[in-house]
């Protein structure tokens, strides 16, 4: 993605840079993988996380942390829309590398 566009995704005042999901684990798609899946991806290996990609561009990505809201009774899709909806309505523009709802 080119420079201009990141820098002005780029919210100077918003702590989270990006809202992802991951199921409970059924099959191998939990947690643990998709976290696994994003630190590789950012590592330049090919594997199948493009979610969160813009991350990776930026220069201190190393430093960044990787927090989760564990999530029971719900499906974890409408958590991850509930919460972008939220950072939507308080910084009216989506996380840095959400490209998308």
């Amino acid at each position: 993605m080119d420079r201009h566009i990141l820098t002005a995704k780029l919210s100077q005042s918003a702590e989270t840079l990006y809202i992802g999901k991951a199921d409970k684990g059924s099959g191998n798609r939990g947690l643990r993988k998709r976290i696994t899946e994003f630190v590789r991806f950012g590592s330049g290996e090919p594997v199948g996380h493009w979610g969160g990609r813009c991350i990776w561009q930026l220069e201190d990505s190393q430093d960044l942390r990787i927090a989760w809201l564990p999530v029971l009774q719900r499906l974890a899709g409408e958590i991850e829309s509930e919460l972008i909806d939220e950072f939507v309505r308080t910084y009216t523009a989506l996380p840095f590398a959400n490209l998308r709802r």
